[in-house]
């Protein structure tokens, strides 16, 4: 029973580990897509926490371009540009206001088209009575794609410009200006707390800390539960019986795993748990011990013989 035990908490820590590894070698998003394809009752809550899902931020031109500005200001302040390179950030920023300017003027009725239907889009998310009809989810999943269509090229053209923007910026420093201070990101536009950008970053090494912990067995009760909760937390974005949810039995299985070990409390099973355990008991008894002789102060008997 004991090597079961720990078979599976190493084997479910494998798991973890190596996903975390994985995702830590190759940074690319991941989480985006997961919440935007989120199914049930839940699915609002899923997409909200994609980065400009809609790209609302970046067809914004007026908060982009006081962006840029503030940015260019910002990688002069960064290196420590001299009066010549601070002017050469003002003219790179300059130029790719124009660019962005003449794009949007050329993808006018394109960014428009594509605006009316997000409009169209929510009013009809907000009508109850086509909620029910299956008729009308197939017509909205033919529009959901004709719409896509629309975003994916403008977008992209968008995210090529901002990033040009972030290298011909950066291209100013010196060679010692970059060793010195690093490279400046130039970030992004309308960033939320717990948004896809921050879960791209969050997940690798969470994974990879649960993993390590879950095989050594170390804090194996309370990494076991906040683990089976976030697999919970996917299962419950393909909720089960909703319209084109994707199987989740692989996360369930594994969920009801980490429970089980951590109501199991199976690190002190050939775990750190069993070592910590043992020095925090040894502890404990040898405290009450230590209390009781600790030695009375003199002057304290000599007060109690005078009385």
């Amino acid at each position: 029973m004991v090597a079961a035990i720990v078979a599976l908490r190493v084997g479910v820590g494998l798991h973890f580990y190596l996903e975390g590894t994985a995702k830590l070698r190759d940074k690319k998003p991941f989480t985006g897509g997961f919440f935007a394809n989120a199914k049930g009752p839940l699915a609002p809550l899923y997409r909200n926490m994609v980065w400009d899902i809609d790209g609302k931020f970046r067809l914004d031109g007026q908060a982009t371009l006081a962006y840029w500005k503030t940015y260019g200001k910002q990688v002069a302040r960064h290196f420590h540009f001299d009066e010549k390179q601070a002017k050469a950030a003002d003219k790179v920023v300059e130029d790719f206001t124009k660019r962005f300017k003449w794009y949007f003027g050329s993808k006018r009725e394109e960014i428009s088209e594509y605006l009316d239907q997000l409009e169209r889009r929510d009013a009809n998310r907000n009508d109850l009575a086509r909620k029910g009809l299956t008729s009308m989810q197939a017509h909205d999943a033919r529009i959901d794609a004709d719409r896509n269509q629309l975003r994916g090229p403008l977008l992209a053209d968008i995210d090529k410009i901002w990033k040009d923007l972030e290298n011909d910026l950066n291209a100013i420093a010196t060679e010692q200006q970059l060793v010195r201070h690093g490279r400046m990101p130039i970030g992004k536009l309308g960033r939320q707390p717990l948004d896809s950008e921050f879960m791209d970053w969050f997940m690798p090494y969470f994974d990879t800390v649960v993993g390590f912990l879950l095989i050594v067995g170390l804090f194996t009760r309370p990494v076991a539960v906040v683990a089976g909760l976030f697999l919970a937390s996917v299962c419950a974005s393909q909720w089960p019986g909703s319209s084109g949810a994707a199987p989740i039995y692989y996360q369930f299985v594994e969920m009801l795993a980490l429970f089980v070990l951590a109501a199991m409390g199976a690190g002190q099973f050939l775990g750190l748990d069993y070592v910590v355990g043992g020095i925090w008991r040894q502890y404990r008894r040898t405290r009450p011990a230590a209390a009781k002789t600790v030695p009375v102060p003199s002057g304290s008997v000599k007060q109690g013989a005078k009385a």
